[in-house]
């Protein structure tokens, strides 16, 4: 293989991502028309695959057929560790209501958290380095995985793909997020804690229903419950330091069916955001307490039970630099934003990175037309230009992360 000058590769990347960048838009659009919801990403697969397979590089859909991995390893007498690029690929079920051509076809099912966008990139930066490694425009091997997990939003889908080994071989992860926050041509970066550790909560109350004309003859869980709920907002506060940062929400409630009958039981179910391993044990020791007082005081049998937990996700430094240098070269040194604060949203990208180290960037969508709506609603879109940005800042991070010794600095004054 030739190798090109020290500035050829930026080059190749920049002239090959302006060609292939209405293909991106195309699967970024089709994936977006057609969500699937967690544990359901069967046809989203089955044309990630496709596409995959197209750039002519092995795929690996694993055995459910829910996500799949792609190795790009240029070198055939390669025997190292590969660099993951990590994207996932299931929707919310949110019913879009965007008066667009690519407005999702499925009711109740849609790609607000911008999945489809994620997917599209980690494609997108593979069928870059691909291109360049057909023609010769790779400055040096690289083994670059792509890896796209199903399930994100229920907190499920990394370790799913963890016992599938997707991280065999895998000594590195790499990611993204989009951020409507952000202006589309940025690119947010944070070292160390990026988001928090979110945990999935359930609480259910039962107890004696009966006629809503002879409540004195019940153990009414709704009163139970509805204790729970008012307790819980009201004790937050007194347990924890007004500089700590901490969310609880609660996001599912049901208890009944009718208006005159009083049920035997009442469930809810929300989740907790902390950014201190200390807070959390705090809180959550808080919400026992309160559960057994509620219990006592209504003769309801209250259960509270954790059910998914999300670690935060903690940027390893020197990735972060990488990511620095990667996005000064792709898209120019006024790109490059600081996070200031860690966010209270929760990815499980984490769980990757209890195996491996890695790092996650925010991904600027927020354009002139489009790209401001907030992140989990109805009206989420993204300007579709910050496709082809993140797509040339993850390919030359891959590149940049397999530079071999010595053959470094040239351009670190972009």
């Amino acid at each position: 293989m030739t190798t090109p000058t020290s500035k050829a590769w930026l080059d190749e990347i920049e002239h090959w991502a302006n060609e292939l960048n209405p293909k991106w838009i195309e699967l970024r659009r089709y994936l977006h028309k057609h969500p699937e919801l967690s544990d359901h990403e069967f046809a989203t697969t089955s044309k990630l695959n496709e596409e995959f397979l197209g750039l002519g590089l092995p795929v690996n859909v694993v055995a459910e057929r829910r996500g799949l991995t792609c190795d790009l390893i240029s070198d055939p007498d390669f025997d190292g560790s590969l660099l993951a690029l990590r994207g996932d690929i299931d929707a919310l079920p949110i019913q879009d209501e965007k008066t667009v051509g690519y407005r999702s076809v499925n009711d109740q099912v849609m790609h607000a958290c911008g999945h489809d966008v994620h997917a599209a990139i980690i494609y997108a930066a593979m069928s870059l380095l691909r291109k360049m490694q057909s023609t010769g425009g790779l400055p040096w091997p690289v083994a670059v995985r792509a890896l796209l997990q199903p399930s994100e939003e229920k907190g499920t889908g990394a370790m799913y793909m963890v016992h599938r080994h997707a991280l065999e071989r895998v000594a590195t992860a790499l990611a993204l997020h989009v951020d409507p926050t952000r202006s589309v041509g940025s690119i947010g970066l944070r070292s160390g804690l990026l988001t928090a550790h979110c945990d999935m909560f359930q609480v259910e109350c039962r107890g004696m229903g009966g006629h809503g004309a002879r409540p004195h003859l019940t153990t009414d869980p709704v009163e139970a419950i509805s204790q729970w709920i008012q307790s819980a907002y009201r004790r937050l506060t007194r347990v924890v330091a007004p500089i700590d940062a901490v969310a609880m929400s609660i996001g599912k409630l049901r208890a009944g069916e009718k208006a005159n009958v009083i049920p035997a039981s009442a469930e809810l179910e929300g989740t907790l955001r902390t950014l201190s391993v200390e807070v959390r044990k705090r809180v959550l020791g808080m919400l026992e307490s309160i559960s057994d007082a509620v219990a006592m005081e209504t003769g309801c049998k209250v259960d509270f039970r954790l059910l998914v937990q999300t670690p935060a996700v903690i940027n390893d430094p020197d990735l972060v630099v990488l990511l620095e240098k990667a996005t000064k070269y792709a898209l120019g040194a006024q790109a490059v934003q600081w996070i200031d604060e860690p966010s209270l949203g929760s990815e499980d990208f984490s769980i990757y990175l209890k195996e491996i180290p890695g790092a996650m960037l925010r991904l600027g969508v927020a354009g002139q037309q489009v790209g401001t709506a907030p992140l989990h609603t109805s009206l989420f879109d993204v300007d579709e230009s910050a496709i082809m940005h993140g797509a040339k800042v993850m390919a030359t991070a891959a590149i940049l992360y397999f530079q071999p010794p010595g053959n470094g600095n040239t351009h670190d004054q972009a």
